[in-house]
């Protein structure tokens, strides 16, 4: 016999580590035994496809944590604890999908015999027209739940307007399919069986449309895999060229699937660089298996794979539309069109055919190698076409055209939700944490109606590269693509008044001289309803209250700045209203040649400080191939950069980054040309990190850890440690002493 009533009071305990310690003693050991009682019934064979998984483990996890000191105030107001679950779960590749589950839940009191179901398959379902067939598989009389800690229900005539409303903001909840009862009073164990028979017996045709879809999925994941393993494609011959092709390995990209960068070069010379996504699904666009190509800063190719899956031999043919905004799309289509055709890629008015694919072997019929070759090839040509990349023919004719971005602005929809924002940045080739994305986020979206930020920092910490990063997030794209509403000024040393960000009105030329800056400005009084942000790079090359006061005035007063007094001047207004939907950054360095920042200036700003490097985080996103070569290098560095840290002399991802490429770069020369390993290290420390090394007798210390450590992990003669020994003379003599002689 069950107790609900006395379950429902465990759940309810205000202490997280005695509420864990006995939910798992009092709840799991009852609540298990009946559940795996009942699977036993049913014939599956539990094992490796098929298998029987509960809320222990976290709860034992928790509970432990909270007994340790380091962890127990953290975990002392935790959910973990208020609901007990156990479910059935079926493997299919590295996707588990769950068949049934019992759970008792004490934050609404409620027990629930339920499938849990994730988004994808719903929305899978509503893009196909299945999803009424799918709908009218659940009995009337079950609930359609959503949500962890508070669950709501959705009824089966709202579903369908509930997923469209999810789509969009990319909200993502799972749903409970199932029975519903209350949590109290005293149920039988075959009572609760029966319980479960019922729900079984009555999701049996849902359940089988589920399977149909994980396995549909599967299968078009199968021929996605087949392309992601080829990394043997070496060159590739576009417009009577040839161009060599690197293609790295594939690492994990978010939890929707892969990536696999590519690099295209001419000679020694980087043409372009790319990647190719290898997805279960595209969070923004797809609930399909989908492939994406991007070169040359915009995506290329966006398609499903399903569109091969079926009986006997399939083509693999894709529609291709341009939009770009300066350019005639149309001509820019039939371009790339005859482009493909060309290089023997089939077309015909809109699509194209990278392949054949055989579903009775599930191979491609000219094999894996050439498809992904035709991929590449052709995103390359489409780039090529609208003019983002030169890719000149034998002669060299070809005439080098400013990029325009792909990308439809109307599409682009700004979202300032900080969970979004963050997951994205997160899953970028960059490292910054939680509490430093937070604090920049906080620092932009605090105040309405001012936004300005200043980062600083030591050099190379990634401040621009935040700044890019956060302000691409809020749009939904990737660090590498063109955001047409991010722009970078770079601050020139001779910037002594307003005239260098708003212009100024030329009397002989009898025109208005527009800046970047202002042309940001203008376009963000038009588009109201989008965020616009400016970085102002290296902002203290001049002094700032000098160029900005204007600016800063104009914020806080909420007046306009006048510009110009002249009637025949219709592009520029007479005076301009700052608006709300400016958001400013600025980075700065501080050395011999930047200015000190005002009080005026900071009392406006937000200023943040990047100047912790965390290289543990940095080594994890590092190519798998450079990781294993470079292994016992990125340690020893990190060891030098501890040493440097303890005096404020540290240096930041950009140096670490470019000296392990630099360290790879010889390491890939091969044993007969390439610098020892030692001597290579000594090299790119004495070029890179002593490089910036002065001061006075308070870094004495620090020259001495350094010559002991450089003494020990160097063998022989090192160009290194000769430098420090000369500057440790330099100091004892001068009393000061740099690298630089």
């Amino acid at each position: 016999m069950l107790n609900l009533t006395y379950y429902q009071s465990l759940f309810n305990e205000d202490n997280t580590e005695i509420r864990c310690r006995r939910v798992l003693d009092e709840v799991a050991p009852s609540v298990k035994e009946v559940f795996e009682r009942f699977i036993k019934t049913t014939d599956i064979p539990i094992g490796e496809e098929y298998y029987i998984r509960g809320y222990d483990t976290t709860l034992t996890t928790t509970y432990h944590d909270s007994r340790n000191p380091a962890h127990a105030e953290k975990k002392k107001n935790s959910d973990i604890g208020r609901k007990y679950f156990v479910g059935l779960y079926k493997k299919t590749g590295d996707k588990e999908t769950n068949l049934l589950m019992l759970e008792l839940n004490g934050i609404d009191q409620s027990l629930l015999i339920h499938a849990e179901v994730s988004f994808i398959p719903f929305w899978s379902w509503l893009r196909s027209g299945e999803i009424k067939q799918v709908l009218h598989t659940i009995p009337e009389s079950y609930s359609i739940l959503t949500g962890w800690r508070e669950k709501s229900s959705v009824g089966k005539h709202d579903i369908e307007d509930f997923i469209k409303s999810c789509i969009k903001p990319r909200k993502r909840p799972s749903f409970q399919l199932g029975k519903t009862l209350p949590l109290e009073g005293k149920m039988d164990e075959y009572e609760l069986n029966g319980y479960l028979e019922e729900v079984w017996g009555g999701l049996s045709e849902f359940r089988n449309l589920l399977l149909q879809e994980i396995e549909i999925g599967q299968k078009a994941m199968t021929a996605l895999q087949q392309l992601s393993v080829v990394r043997d494609i070496e060159e590739t011959r576009l417009l009577g060229r040839t161009y060599s092709v690197e293609i790295s390995s594939v690492e994990n990209y978010k939890s929707q699937g892969k990536r696999q960068a590519f690099q295209i070069n001419d000679g020694d010379q980087m043409i372009t660089k790319g990647h190719i996504d290898f997805l279960d699904y595209h969070d923004k666009n797809s609930p399909y298996q989908t492939i994406v190509v991007k070169a040359a800063g915009g995506n290329q190719i966006f398609t499903n794979a399903r569109e091969i899956l079926g009986y006997g031999s399939k083509e693999w043919w894709i529609k291709k539309l341009f939009a770009t905004q300066k350019m005639d799309n149309q001509e820019i289509k039939t371009l790339a069109m005859d482009l493909l055709e060309e290089h023997g890629i089939k077309v015909d008015d809109h699509s194209y055919c990278v392949g054949t694919y055989d579903n009775e072997s599930q191979t491609f019929e000219e094999g894996a190698h050439q498809v992904k070759k035709n991929f590449i090839d052709s995103a390359l040509l489409f780039a090529h076409a609208r003019q983002a990349v030169e890719l000149p023919t034998v002669n060299e004719e070809s005439e080098i055209v400013s990029e325009e971005s792909e990308n439809d602005t109307e599409s682009l929809d700004p979202n300032f939700r900080f969970t979004e924002i963050y997951e994205m940045i997160d899953n970028s080739q960059f490292t910054f944490s939680k509490s430093i994305v937070r604090d920049l986020h906080l620092n932009l979206t605090a105040l309405d109606d001012k936004h300005f930020v200043v980062l600083s920092g030591i050099s190379g910490t990634g401040k621009t590269q935040l700044c890019r990063l956060y302000a691409n997030a809020v749009y939904g794209l990737e660090y590498e693509s063109d955001n047409p509403y991010f722009s970078i000024i770079p601050v020139r040393p001779d910037w002594t008044d307003a005239s260098s960000l708003f212009g100024y009105y030329s009397s002989f030329e009898k025109r208005y001289v527009k800046t970047e800056f202002l042309n940001v400005i203008l376009n963000a009084l038009k588009e109201r309803e989008k965020p616009h942000f400016i970085l102002l790079d290296e902002m203290n090359l001049a002094r700032v209250e000098y160029y900005l006061s204007d600016y800063l005035s104009a914020v806080e007063s909420r007046k306009e700045i006048p510009l110009h007094q002249d009637d025949h001047v219709t592009d520029v207004p007479q005076k301009l209203l700052i608006p709300p939907n400016v958001y400013i950054l600025g980075t700065i360095n501080v050395d011999e040649t930047t200015h000190s920042i005002s009080d005026k200036v900071l009392d406006r700003a937000f200023v943040m400080t990047l100047s912790d490097v965390d290289f543990t985080s940095f080594w994890e996103r590092v190519d798998r191939d450079m990781k294993e070569a470079m292994n016992q290098e990125f340690h020893l560095l990190q060891e030098l950069h501890t040493t440097l840290a303890r005096h404020e002399l540290h240096f930041g991802y950009r140096t670490m980054g470019e000296m392990l490429q630099k360290l790879y770069a010889n390491h890939q020369l091969g044993f007969d040309d390439a610098m020892d390993s030692s001597e290579a290290l000594d090299g790119v420390i004495a070029e890179k990190v002593l490089t910036k090394i002065r001061g006075d007798e308070r870094i004495s210390d620090m020259l001495q850890e350094l010559s002991d450590w450089l003494s020990r992990k160097l063998e022989g003669s090192s160009v290194s440690l000769n430098h420090v020994k000369r500057m440790q003379g330099e100091l004892e003599y001068y009393g000061a002493t740099q690298f630089w002689r």
